[in-house]
Order: C-alpha cells, then sequence, then structure tokens
C-alpha cells in the first residue's frame, strides 16, 4: 500500500493478520506512534518509510521459519530481483538458487549465511550484482563464478568475510579493477568504484566522434558530462545530452552520437540524480531495466536516444524521481520506438513534476490516464502523439498544479473536449491539436486566465470558437490552422494585446483583415495562408508591427500595394506572398529586409527583371521560391551560406523568362529547379573542389529548357541525387554509365532529347529507382536486362525510340510495381508476353506503334488495378508526365490526371484474333485502343461492362457483325471509332451514343445503317435498346416479321401445284406453251437505227 492514502493512524486491522511476510506502506500518510502490538517477527520484508512514525526504533527478532526460506524462493523461477539483506538468515544458501536462471541481483548481505559459497550460482548468467559480504562464509570462491560474464558489482570483502583463498584469478572475469583491489577492502573507495564504473560505462559505449575522450586520469569529476559533489566527490550528474547531432555526407548518419550498450556498472554510480542520454542512438536496445535501481534520481531523459521495446516497469521504483522523459525529440536522428500496455508503474513516481511520454505508444494502456491522476505533484505532462485513449470523465482530478499539458494526437472520446479540463486553472501552456474535435468549448476559458499558449490546430472547430477566443487577454500563442472557421476574422481580435503567434492558416476565412488586427504591437508570427480573404494591404496596414518576423498570405486573393520608397518597420526572417499579387514591379522593399531566411513569392504577378541588389540578399536565403512570374534575366548565381541554422537550402525559379546560361551550380544547395525557362549552352561542369560544397544537392530540375551538348558526367559526383529531369532540352551524345553510381536515384526524366546509342545496362544498379522515362530520344537496341534489377520501379517509358527487341518475360516476372509501362513506336517484335498479366497494380499499358504479332492475351483481368477502384495510389512527382490517348490523340497527362488514368493501347501492331473477354472485365479503364491491327470476330457483348470508358477506338480491324447495343451503356464514352471494319446491321442509339454524331465513326462499314449514317435502315427506324419499334399505322416490327415469315413458303407451295398440273395433264400443257409463243409474237423491241423487231430471227441474223 505504497504511495496510497492509509493514515493518519496506524492501521489497527494489522492486528488481524497473523500471516504477514511482505509489508510495504512506505510514503502513506501514517501519523502515529508505533503501537505496542504490532509484531514482525514474520515478516521478511517490511517498508514503513517516508512516513512520520514516531516512537523508539523497533526490535527484529530472528524469524521463525529463517531457515526454509531460500529453499521456498527457488520456487520462483522468474524472479529477477532478490534482497534477503539485513537479516538474521543462518544456515547454507541452498543450491537451488542457481536454478533462478531470470535472476539479475542477488543481496544476501549482512546475515549470518555460513558454509561455502555454493557453486551452482555460478549458473546465474544473468546476475549482475552479487552481494554476499557480512556472512560468515568460508572456503574458496567456487571456479563457476567466472561465467558470471555480465557481473557489474561484487561484494565478498574479507573483513567481512571468511575467505582466505582467492586462488581463482577473478579480476579476468569481473571489471571492477586490479585483483588487490578486489580484496584490499582498506584501498576500495567510493570514489574508485564510481571511476571504475563510469569506465565501463565508457568501454561498452560507441563513440565515433571521441566525445569522451576527456574521460582518462583519475579525477573524474573533470570530466565532459561529470557533475560532483564539492564534498565527497561522488557522482551527481552524468549529462551525455547530444546538443549538436552532425551527419555524415554519405548516409545522413550521425557522427557525434554515442550508440552501443549501456553496461550495469550504472549501478555503482549510487549517488547518481541527474542523468541524460538523449539525443543519441542507442537503436535496437532496450531501455535498461537496472535504471530502477538508482534510487536517488531526480531526473532522467531518455528523449530521441532510438530506445525501443517495452518500458521497463522497474522505473516506478524512482521514488525521488522528479522529471522523467522517454518521449521523441525533433532535433533527434533517430526516434524512440517505445510502448507500454500499462501505466500502472509511474503511481510509484509520487514526487514527479515533469513526464513526457511524446510518441511513446499506449494504444493498449487504456487506464493510462487513470494511473497519471494519481500523480499530484505534476506540473509537466507531455502525451502527444500516443494514441491513448482520453476518457472524458475521471472521478478525480488529482494532477490540478498542471502549467503544462499536451494531449495532441490522442483519441478523444466522441471527439469531444473533456470536461475535467475545465479543473486545470493553472494551466499556461495547452496542446489539443490533430484530434479532429469538434465539440464547442464555450466557457473554457472562464477560470483558465493564465492561459499563454493554445494550440487547438488540425481539428474541427468554428469561428464560434475563434471568437470566444478572443475574451482570453493573457494569451500570446494561438493555434487555429487547419480547421472550419468559416466568415471573417472577427474585429474583436484586437483584444488579445498580448499575442504574438496568430496562426489561422488553411480555413476558409474571408471578407477583409480586420483593422484591429493590425493594431497587435507584439505581433511576431501571422499566417492566414491558404484562406479567401481579399482586400488591398498598403504601408500604413503594416505601421504597428514593429516586432514582425513571420508573415504569410500565400493563396489568398489579397494584394500588396506599396510605394517603391518603402521602408517597412519590421525586419522579416520569413516571407510568404506566393499566390498573392506583388508585382507588377519587383518588390524595392524586400532591399531592406537584411534577416530573410525564407521567402515564397511564387506565382506573384512579378514581371520583372530581377535587380543586381537582389543577388546579396539571397546570400543569406534558406528557401526561395519565385517560380511561376514573368523574370527575366541571367539565373541568379548563390554563394554559400555564411550563418544559417539550415543545413541546406532549396531554389525554384521554374516558369519565368530566365534567359543566358548557367555558369556553374549554387553552393550548398538540396533542391534546385530552374525549369521551363529559356535557358541555353550546356549544362556546368562542377568546378575544381566544388564537389565536396554541392554534394548534398538532391532535387535537380532543368527540363524544359534550351540545354544543348552532352549530359556532363560530373552529374555522377553528386552521390545524394534523388530526382534529376532533363527532360526537353536539346541534349544529345550517349548517356554517361556512371550515373548507374547514383545509387539514391529516384526519378530520372531524359524524355524528349536527342540522346542516341544504347540503354547503358549500368542503370540496373539503380535499385531505389521507382521512375525512369527516357522516351522521345533516339535509343537503338535491345532492353538491357540488367534493368530487371529494378525492383522498385512504378513508371518506364522508353516510348518513341528506335529500340529493336521482343517484349522481355522478365519485365511481368521482376518489375512487379510496375504501375506505367509505355514502349510506343519502337520496333518491339513477337507476341506480347502474358508475363504483363502478372503486373497487378498496371494503370497504363501501352505497346502501340510496334511490330508486335500473335494474340492479346487472355489473362488481362488479372490486372486488378484495372479492376477494382481500390488499387494503391502511385507517388508522383510533381512535374512527371506521361503521353498516352485521349479523344483519339496523343495527351500529355500531367501528375494531377496520371493518378487517375488507367488505359491499355494496343494500336498499330499485327495483332491477330478475337477480341478477348478477359480485357470486358477491366471495368476501370478509361482508355481501349486496339484500332489498325488484324483483329476479327464480333464486338463483345460485355462491352457495356466498361462503364468507366471514356475512350474506344477499334478501327481498322476486320471486326465483323452487329454493334452490341450494350455499347449504348458507356455513359462516359465521349470517343468512338468503329470505322473501316465489317460490321453489318442497325448502329445502336440512345444514351450517350445520341452525342457522337460524327458519321466517320462508322465510315468503311457497309453493312451499317441507321443515324448517324445518310444510309436508314430498311425499317426507317433505328433498333433502340428499349424493345421493336411500331410503324405509321400501329403495327409492330414483330407483326411483319410474321408476314414475311408465311411468304415464303406461300409461293413455294403455289409454284409447286402449278408445275405439277402442266406434268400431268397434257391438254394444259399445249395450251400453255401455245399462249406463251402467241405473246412473244407481240413483243417488239424496235430498234431505231434498223427499224428491225429484236425478236425477228431476220432482223438478228442482219445484226
Amino acid at each position: 500500500m505504497g504511495s496510497i492514502i492509509v493514515g493518519p493512524r496506524f492501521p489497527a486491522w494489522l492486528r488481524t493478520q497473523n500471516e504477514v511476510e511482505v509489508l510495504d506502506m512506505r510514503n502513506a500518510s501514517i501519523s502515529d506512534a508505533i503501537p505496542s502490538w504490532f509484531h514482525y517477527d514474520n515478516i521478511m520484508s517490511l517498508d514503513l518509510s517516508s512516513n512520520s512514525l514516531t516512537g523508539n526504533p523497533l526490535e527484529f527478532k530472528q524469524l521463525k521459519h529463517s531457515r526454509t526460506i531460500l529453499e521456498d524462493l527457488c520456487k520462483l523461477e522468474n524472479l529477477s530481483y532478490l534482497d534477503l539483506s539485513n537479516n538474521h538468515l543462518s544456515g547454507r544458501v541452498p543450491p537451488c538458487l542457481g536454478n533462478l536462471r531470470d535472476l539479475g541481483i542477488l543481496n544476501l548481505a549482512n546475515n549470518s549465511l555460513s558454509g561455502q559459497i555454493p557453486s551452482s550460482l555460478g549458473n546465474l548468467w544473468q546476475l549482475y550484482v552479487l552481494h554476499l559480504n557480512g556472512n560468515k562464509f568460508v572456503g574458496k570462491l567456487p571456479t563457476s563464478m567466472q561465467h558470471l560474464r555480465k557481473i557489474a558489482r561484487l561484494s565478498a570483502y574479507i573483513c567481512e568475510s571468511s575467505i582466505f583463498d582467492y586462488s581463482v584469478p577473478i579480476t579476468s572475469q569481473f571489471p571492477f579493477g586490479s585483483r588487490k583491489q578486489a580484496y584490499d577492502h582498506s584501498n576500495v573507495t567510493c570514489i574508485e568504484s564510481e571511476r571504475h564504473a563510469l569506465l565501463q560505462l565508457k568501454h561498452g559505449l560507441k563513440d565515433e566522434s571521441n566525445r569522451l575522450s576527456s574521460w582518462i586520469g583519475e579525477g573524474y569529476c573533470s570530466w565532459e558530462g561529470i557533475g560532483c559533489h564539492k564534498i565527497t566527490g561522488s557522482v551527481l550528474k552524468l549529462d551525455l545530452r547530444n546538443m549538436v547531432p552532425l551527419y555524415s555526407d554519405e548516409d545522413y548518419h550521425c557522427t557525434n552520437c554515442l550508440g552501443g550498450q549501456l553496461t550495469p556498472s550504472l549501478f555503482n554510480l549510487t549517488n547518481l540524480r541527474y542523468l541524460d542520454l538523449s539525443v543519441n542512438n542507442f537503436s535496437t536496445f532496450q531501455v535498461p531495466t537496472f535504471l530502477g535501481l538508482l534510487k536517488n534520481l531526480r531526473y532522467l531523459n531518455l528523449s530521441g536516444a532510438g530506445f525501443h521495446g517495452e518500458i521497463p516497469h522497474h522505473l516506478g521504483n524512482l521514488s525521488h524521481l522528479q522529471h522523467l522523459d522517454l518521449g521523441d525529440s525533433y532535433s533527434s536522428p533517430v526516434w524512440n520506438l517505445l510502448s507500454t500496455k500499462d501505466l500502472g508503474w509511474v503511481v510509484g513516481l509520487a514526487s514527479l513534476q515533469g513526464l513526457v511520454l511524446f510518441g511513446v505508444n499506449l494504444t493498449a494502456a487504456q487506464d493510462g490516464l487513470q494511473s497519471i491522476n494519481m500523480l499530484s505533484s505534476l506540473t509537466t505532462l507531455d502525451l502527444h502523439s500516443c494514441n491513448l485513449f482520453i476518457h472524458p470523465h475521471l472521478s478525480h482530478v488529482n494532477f490540478t498544479s498542471l502549467a503544462s499539458l499536451d494531449l495532441g494526437e490522442n483519441n478523444f472520446n466522441n471527439y469531444t473536449v473533456p470536461p475535467w479540463l475545465h479543473n486545470l486553472t493553472g494551466l499556461h501552456d495547452l496542446h489539443l491539436g490533430y484530434n479532429n474535435l469538434s465539440d464547442p468549448i464555450h466557457g473554457l476559458f472562464d477560470q483558465m486566465t493564465s492561459l499563454v499558449h493554445f494550440d487547438l490546430s488540425s481539428n474541427r472547430f468554428d469561428a464560434s470558437t475563434l471568437k470566444s477566443l478572443c475574451n482570453a487577454s493573457s494569451l500570446t500563442y494561438l493555434d487555429l490552422s487547419e480547421n472550419i472557421l468559416q466568415g471573417p476574422i472577427p474585429n474583436k481580435i484586437g483584444q488579445l494585446s498580448k499575442l504574438t503567434n496568430l496562426l489561422l492558416s488553411s480555413n476558409k476565412l474571408n471578407g477583409a483583415i480586420p483593422t484591429n488586427l493590425w493594431q497587435l504591437t507584439k505581433l511576431q508570427d501571422f499566417d492566414v495562408r491558404n484562406n479567401s480573404l481579399t482586400g488591398v494591404l498598403s504601408e500604413d496596414h503594416f505601421a504597428k508591427l514593429r516586432e514582425l518576423k513571420s508573415l504569410d498570405l500565400t493563396g489568398n486573393s489579397l494584394a500588396l500595394n506599396v510605394s517603391s520608397s518603402w521602408i517597412p518597420p519590421f525586419q522579416l526572417q520569413e516571407i510568404g506572398m506566393g499566390s498573392i499579387i506583388v508585382g507588377p514591379r519587383f518588390p524595392a522593399w524586400l532591399r531592406t529586409q537584411n534577416e530573410v531566411e525564407v521567402l515564397n513569392m511564387q506565382n506573384a504577378s512579378i514581371s520583372d527583371a530581377i535587380p543586381n541588389w537582389f543577388q546579396v540578399l539571397c546570400d543569406n536565403i534558406t528557401s526561395l521560391d519565385l517560380s511561376s512570374n514573368s523574370l527575366t534575366g541571367n539565373p541568379l548565381e548563390f554563394k554559400q551560406l555564411k550563418h544559417s541554422r539550415y543545413a541546406s537550402r532549396e531554389v525554384s525559379l521554374s516558369s519565368n523568362k530566365l534567359d543566358g546560361s548557367l555558369k556553374s551550380f549554387p553552393l550548398d544547395i538540396s533542391d534546385l529547379d530552374l525549369s521551363h525557362n529559356f535557358l541555353t549552352g550546356h549544362i556546368p561542369q562542377l568546378e575544381d573542389g566544388q564537389t565536396s560544397v554541392v554534394h548534398m544537392l538532391g532535387f535537380l530540375f532543368l527540363n524544359d529548357n534550351r540545354f544543348t551538348g552532352t549530359i556532363p558526367e560530373d552529374l555522377c559526383k553528386l552521390e545524394n541525387l534523388s530526382f534529376l529531369d532533363l527532360s526537353n532540352n536539346l541534349l544529345s551524345g550517349r548517356v554517361p554509365l556512371c550515373l548507374g553510381n547514383l545509387r539514391d536515384l529516384w526519378i530520372l526524366d531524359l524524355a524528349n532529347n536527342t540522346l542516341s546509342g544504347q540503354i547503358p545496362s549500368s542503370l540496373g544498379n539503380l535499385w531505389q529507382l521507382y521512375a525512369l522515362h527516357l522516351n522521345g530520344n533516339k535509343f537503338v537496341g535491345k532492353l538491357p536486362a540488367s534493368m530487371q534489377h529494378l525492383r522498385n520501379l512504378e513508371a518506364l517509358d522508353l516510348g518513341d525510340n528506335g529500340l529493336k527487341d521482343i517484349i522481355p518475360a522478365w519485365i511481368g516476372e521482376r518489375l512487379s510495381n510496375l504501375r506505367f509501362l509505355r514502349f510506343q513506336s519502337n520496333n518491339f517484335r513477337g507476341p506480347i508476353s502474358d508475363t504483363l498479366c502478372q503486373l497487378s497494380h498496371l494503370r497504363v499499358l501501352n505497346l502501340a506503334h510496334n511490330n508486335l504479332t500473335g494474340f492479346i492475351p487472355h489473362c488481362f483481368n488479372n490486372i486488378s488495378a484495372m479492376v477494382s477502384a481500390f488499387d494503391i495510389g502511385y507517388g508522383i512527382y510533381g512535374q512527371e508526365s506521361l503521353q498516352d490517348i485521349k479523344g483519339g490523340r496523343e495527351f500529355e497527362y500531367y501528375a494531377s490526371s496520371l493518378r487517375l488514368l488507367k488505359s491499355v493501347s494496343l494500336s498499330a501492331n499485327n495483332l491477330v484474333g478475337k477480341i478477348p473477354d478477359g480485357i470486358m472485365e477491366l471495368v476501370q479503364l478509361q482508355v481501349l485502343n486496339l484500332s489498325q491491327n488484324h483483329l476479327t470476330g464480333r464486338i463483345p457483348d460485355k462491352i457495356g461492362n466498361l462503364k468507366q470508358l471514356e475512350t474506344l477506338d477499334l478501327s481498322m480491324n476486320a471486326l465483323f457483325g452487329a454493334i452490341p447495343e450494350s455499347l449504348s451503356d458507356l455513359y462516359s464514352l465521349n470517343f468512338l471509332n468503329l470505322s473501316h471494319n465489317k460490321l453489318s446491321g442497325p448502329i445502336p442509339s440512345g444514351n450517350q451514343l445520341q452525342t457522337l454524331t460524327n458519321p466517320s465513326i462508322y465510315e468503311g462499314n457497309s453493312g451499317l445503317c441507321g443515324k448517324p449514317l445518310p444510309n436508314n435502315c430498311w425499317e426507317h427506324r433505328l433498333p433502340t435498346k428499349n424493345g421493336p419499334i411500331d410503324d405509321d399505322e400501329g403495327h409492330s416490327e414483330s407483326d411483319w416479321s410474321w408476314f414475311y415469315a408465311g411468304t415464303g413458303p406461300g409461293f413455294a407451295v403455289g409454284l409447286l401445284g402449278v408445275l405439277g398440273i402442266l406434268l400431268f395433264k397434257k391438254s394444259w400443257r399445249y395450251a400453255y406453251f401455245k399462249y406463251i409463243e402467241s405473246a412473244c409474237d407481240k413483243i417488239w423491241a424496235y430498234d431505231y437505227q434498223s427499224g428491225c423487231c429484236c425478236c425477228c430471227p431476220e432482223c438478228l441474223e442482219k445484226q
């Protein structure tokens, strides 16, 4: 019953408990004398510490059953901590203790145990602390103890035992110093043991940057990170926090982070009060359980150190701990991956004032908040991103002393703010962001008069919340970004006179920015980007904002109208004016801003030359975006940053009118985008000594310019390059083989140049590649077999080249992640491999304009991405594009539309056979082009299944039969071409087909009739899907069918009857032929030239 309220009186009910062996009532609020009836002759473990007990100290008698206690404990197989020190145990240590294989600490000190130390203790391989001092052991140390490799503390001092023969060289096995120090108790001091503990700690750590180089010699109090007691010299503080992580150039590895394993030698620092191991890299290791033995700790910080696994509950033994940080750190190279299923252990941290569990997985700890609620001394609680279920009702809120509370990114019941927050009247900082909360919070601030910092970002609060917050006059920081605020910004916002940060981005605010807001003289950060605010901002609006450091107006319908001589009262560090009107002149006031680090004026209607003075300003800018304007002149030249908190910078000048040549690659830039300009000349080589500076270049976009020459091999030195886009230029020559050395490359786009030769096999080394665009060049030869190693490839475009090969089977067998495959306009031959059907994620298949033969595979229905609407999306980068068919023409699909495209184009090949029914199962298909082949058979009736189809081209084949009426079910169809086949019958009508009125759709099919063709069908009515057509007199089509069905047989029967009579009745036969001869004589065919009858034999002979 430790750390719960039992007192103030000594609990009388204990008098009835006759079998008690363990009694823990530490810190139980007992203020009373120990009664005389309190006997503890049978109690094995008694803890009444941290109370207000009075009277004489207790007298201990020997346990009645002391000799059997140890044997009974041997049955506890999972025991890891056994402390029986300072009792009256006697007899021998039972050998069965060696069966407790999980034992880490064994303390039998200061008893009356006798005999030899049992050799079975050598089986305790997990043991790292062993105390046998203060007993009556005799004999030698058992040799089996050399197997205790993890031992960090051994107490078997000669002055406290009767062990005289040290024949075993224990110093080779136990890391506590020389042999002399092991047994010469007079020379062993606390200081020496702590020095050795520190050296053992250093030995177990990985220290690449030699941060612990000062850890030598005797005076450890002067070592880096060590703090000692001024009188005793005991280590009180161990601070190994990595203040400024440094990273390697190659793999972004933290070079000055400590790593390795923490040794149990830390347990020897018995007086340690402060331990900070944060922002290091102990990845793959768990938080050591022995930290729970450092009973004097007041401060423990393991944040951002890479620890993972379950948090050991042993930390709950640190009853004096005041600050515990197990969370993540944004500045750390690796994050902790910690979790716990039960937070009950925190109840033991009775003195805790600060608890930081940022990022710790508390999904399974559903009662976590209830346990934390027991910590009445808490002033800081950080549970950000813990996936903790927030109970709306707590029976009693104990942590009313909280000054800072962070519950961001958790699971709130019914997405509502818990009412117990009203009781936390002393809060200064409150973070509730990223919780999707929507419940109104009116009245929350009635008693929170001390609230200074409030974060409500990424929820669903409306404008009423913002209005209610205008009464919180103590606020200095307010974040309501990414909510659903509508309407104008309230005028009452001017009441928040202490406000320094106002963040309202990504809402639906409209109207003009209120005048009162510009009176907030302490405002430092004002962010209203991505709203619908309107109006013209003049110099007067900013006149009182002298402390402003960050201003973001991006994505509104605002215009900045200031004079060219305006000198702002502020010095901005971050400027966001994208997609508002700043131009047409280049803003001259920027010349006065000497502290700018971030400048965004993309799409700001600037049509001007870049002034010379701007070059100087750019030397300090870490993020520059002037894209989508009409800037003219030469591209900027960037010098290396002199002083910056950023390691690299980003520059985008794309979509302007810059011309001239690029003289060199800008220094220390990670992202460079100069695409869509009029740059000429060669892509620059790296200058001597520059390679080490531009190694950080990861994104290089030079596409859509007029660069000439070859691809420089110097680009191969940019080892961190992830995106390389040189498409749509005038580059020629071969692709450098060394491009295969860029192992981090994700996107390689060399499309639409005049590159020639074979595709280099070295590209098969780009294992990270997921998009390869080589289309629109002059490549020849076969596909290199090494490309089958590109397992991550999702887009492969080799169209419009001169490649001559079969379609390799490994494309379907090895490149299983492909989503876009385009081989159009090459010389691929042979059949279409059935292995392509294994590409279940394929969204675009374009093999048009090749020399492919054979049948269309029947297994296309295995391409699930074209069957299901729930295929995983493709990570397309912003400038990626792909050519495909739309409306019967080549169309350039860009990122936004490419994500939705699903298409099959096999046109202009030599394919034969029928259209397989499997294609009719591709119900998500939008484009189907099988034209210009030798396909036969009928159009499948199931074509009506392709409800998403927008383009259908089956022209120039040998298809026959009627057009299926189900074709009219294609409601999305906007392009259709069935021309030049052998189709016959009436053309279906109705629905979407009524809008496709161009007769050329059906031309070249002589058997077709009906609209939109000029030749109507025989019944003058087009067949419809809804049933037969009635004629003008009300007779249905079925009536006429019966009439025609009877005419043929009737005629045959009548003719047979006449011929039968002539055959069997001679008088009828003579009369019939006489009549025929007479009729012939009366028929004259007059020839106007000869004047003779055409039937007269004489005339015929004369002619």
